[in-house]
Formats: C-alpha cells, structure tokens, sequence
C-alpha cells in the first residue's frame, strides 16, 4: 500500500499567489488601465468591491442605527464617537457607486462609437475620456480608502462601550491567507514522503510478512490518517468565510469585548496546532525509519 501524495502547487507559485492574495486583501485594487477592455476589469472589480461592501453595510446598519438611538439618549460619549464615521462611510459608498456609473456610461459610450478612444474630447466637455476616468478614479480610490479608515475608526468607537464590531469576511480573509504558508510547509515534508514510499515498496517486495515490514506498514496506515487530517484542515481554512458567515449569522456582528472566542476561531487554531504538529511527526517518523 503505497501512500499517496496530494499535488501542490509549486514553491515559485504559491510564494507569488500569496504575495498578490495579501496585497488585495482590505485594499482597492490599482486602476490602471491601456484601453476601453482593460479597464472593463477595473470597473467590475469595483463593482464587486461595491456588491460586498453594501451587502456588509446592510448588517451593519442593522447594528448601528439602534445604537445610535441608545447611544443618544444614555451615552453621548460613545454616540459622538461613532455617528460622524457612521454617516461618512455610508456618503463613501454612495460616492465610489456613483463615480463608477459615471466611468461605465462613459465606456458604454465610447463603445458605441468605434471612433472614440480614452483620448477622444467629447463635444460637450474640454477634457478627454481619459483624464474624467482618471479624476474619477483617483475620487473612487480615496471614498475606499476613507471607507475603510471609517470603519477602524467605528471599531475604536465601540471599544468605549466594550463592543467589538466584526466584519466576518475581513476576519476570516486574515485567516484563510495562512493557507498559503501551510501549504508551502506540508510541500517541504514531500521528500520524505516520498523516501518513506520506496522503503514501503521494498519491504512488501522483499519480505512482506517480516516484522520489519509489518511496522512499515502500520506506519503508513497513521501517515493516510494524517494525509486526511491535513486535507480537512485545509478545506475549512479553504471554505473559512462561509463557515464563519454562517455560525455569525451575518457579515457583520457586534460582540461582548470579553465575550467567548467563536467556534471557528477555536476550531482555526487547535486545528493549526494540530497541522503543524503532524508535519513534524511524519518528518521525525520518516527519518526514524
């Protein structure tokens, strides 16, 4: 029974994927652009950021508007800390939506005409496609970045009331980055798999019934329960934001500052333990033998 290796994705690429997986993550992406196609890209990625954004908005809106009221009546301290970044995040949306409505009617209407281009003056202004694109763009990059400056600042402002306001996909996104690492760690132990799979070999050719073999064996069969540990582990951190969206109950919840960690988390970091603690043993085990 030979053990089986699982493809990984090469050391170059995962260190590259990991690279350009963290340097997205909570950020806006770069708006830069050659043509009309190529900034189609840049306008759906907008538009994505825009569909989850105001999905989050949706839960948060739930929380903090009755917080508000609270806040008014029985703590104004906390009220004023949170109400003037409450109203700016949500003027910071409806600015990145409008300024990309405006950028893709101006596409549309580029397209429209096959002889326009970024640099075409539009009879009605004095400035190209291009340099309005540009002055909307660098609008947009600044409401995403003051939206995400906003919502730190909301964050702080809870603390004063010992609240913790969780953005569930920003909190499992940090987790699911260490896929990557883990990854590259289990593709370090796969030479030794891989000797461990020749001794395995030789011992069932040569003597299957010695009891040299019979503990091969029985080593190989704990390294297959390992190998299914380890790909569990992966495919939750894999799935994580689903798995956490669904125990919170939404994208974004407000939490007890001292409040019991959620199962997710727990599950996130004895499983790491876990993980790592097995890439040690079928290395020690490996070189044992």
């Amino acid at each position: 029974m030979i053990l089986q290796i699982r493809c990984l994705t090469r050391v170059s690429t995962l260190v590259v994927i990991l690279f350009l997986f963290i340097g997205c993550a909570g950020k806006s992406r770069a708006w830069n652009f050659d043509d009309i196609y190529s900034l189609d890209v840049r306008i759906l990625d907008t538009k994505d950021w825009l569909s989850k954004t105001k999905r989050e908005l949706k839960d948060l809106n739930k929380i903090v508007k009755p917080k508000l009221k609270y806040y008014l009546k029985k703590d104004f301290e906390v009220y004023s800390k949170l109400e003037p970044h409450y109203e700016a995040i949500q003027l910071n949306v409806l600015n990145v939506d409008s300024l990309t409505i405006d950028i893709d009617n101006m596409v549309s209407t580029m397209k429209a005409n096959s002889s326009d281009s970024l640099d075409t003056v539009p009879y009605d202004t004095t400035k190209s496609y291009r340099t309005m694109i540009e002055y909307n763009r660098e609008k947009i990059k600044k409401n995403q970045n003051d939206y995400y400056n906003n919502i730190e600042k909301l964050k702080k402002g809870f603390k004063f009331d010992k609240k913790l306001l969780v953005f569930i996909n920003e909190e499992s996104m940090e987790l699911k980055n260490q896929l990557y690492e883990i990854k590259y760690k289990r593709e370090t132990i796969a030479p030794y798999i891989i000797q461990f799979n020749k001794k395995l070999s030789k011992a069932l050719f040569d003597n299957p019934n010695s009891s040299y073999s019979k503990r091969i064996i029985k080593i190989s069969k704990n390294f297959e329960s390992y190998r299914i540990k380890l790909d569990k582990y992966e495919k939750f951190l894999s799935n994580i934001e689903n798995i956490a969206k669904k125990e919170a109950g939404g994208y974004v919840i407000l939490r007890p500052k001292n409040a019991e960690p959620m199962k997710y988390l727990k599950y996130y970091e004895e499983g790491m333990e876990e993980y790592l603690d097995i890439l040690i043993k079928i290395r020690k085990i490996s070189e044992s033998i």
